[in-house]
């Protein structure tokens, strides 16, 4: 910043003026330009986010500290492969390369309440909610949305291979890793069996791709809505103000 000011200053081709009066006031005018130099940087906030945001304002989003990650696709933690629940493959042209994992956030799926423990009822549910995803913004989506989803059984899902961004929250699906929870949380609970696999979904993840506690959001933090629902959010309020921090 020092050498592109004094790039940008006039030649001085008088002779040099002693005069004290005048050099101090010469110092003076220097040391300010120089300030205004370098007012352009924000302070950085590394609060973890409230619950909910105001929908008339937007949340400032802390500047990555720590070195991200770039996932692969046969990064799976665990996870039921896609292949055994998806009818059709993901359409490359129609999605983005992942950039490095910088956040994750958790979804509900927000149809009907769903609490069966039945492993082909949460295939069908998924992919009931990929062909949903395929036909929106007239057919410009490549694939279900979330990287992974948590069934009631507590069993971890597949979704977009994580090669691909995701299709989650709006504007803000870069190097944004998604997880759904099946089920609609503004009008059932969250079971024991869930909520570990959350903790434990999340814990895998922040420790794959060095994401800290204080980026691991809800869609309701990021934008108007009701998503996660009531009770979602509250065990993720409750997760990361306990456990994620603990571990």
């Amino acid at each position: 910043m020092f050498t592109t000011f004094m790039q940008n200053q006039p030649v001085e081709t008088t002779q040099f003026d002693s005069n004290p009066k005048h050099v101090a006031r010469r110092l003076f005018l220097f040391a300010s330009a120089l300030t205004l130099v370098g007012c352009g940087t924000k302070k950085v906030s590394s609060v973890l986010p409230s619950p909910i945001w105001s929908a008339s304002k937007e949340p400032e989003l802390a500047l990555p500290t720590r070195q991200a990650h770039l996932p692969v696709a046969s990064e799976m933690h665990g996870a039921i492969s896609r292949s055994t629940w998806a009818k059709g493959q993901p359409i490359p042209r129609n999605m983005n390369r992942m950039l490095p994992a910088r956040y994750i956030t958790i979804h509900h799926d927000g149809m009907t309440p769903f609490t069966t423990t039945s492993k082909s009822s949460a295939a069908s549910r998924l992919e009931t909610i990929r062909k949903s995803h395929l036909r929106r913004d007239g057919g410009r989506w490549g694939d279900i949305g979330y990287h992974f989803a948590i069934d009631p059984a507590g069993r971890l899902w597949q979704g977009r291979p994580l090669t691909w961004q995701g299709a989650h929250v709006k504007a803000k699906n870069e190097g944004n890793i998604g997880v759904v929870v099946l089920g609609n949380y503004e009008r059932q609970g969250v079971n024991r069996a869930q909520a570990s696999a959350i903790e434990a979904t999340l814990r895998s993840l922040m420790r794959k791709y060095n994401v800290p506690v204080s980026r691991v959001r809800t869609h309701q933090e990021w934008a108007a809505t009701a998503c996660p629902g009531k009770s979602l959010q509250q065990v993720m309020v409750g997760i990361r103000g306990n456990t994620l921090k603990q571990g």
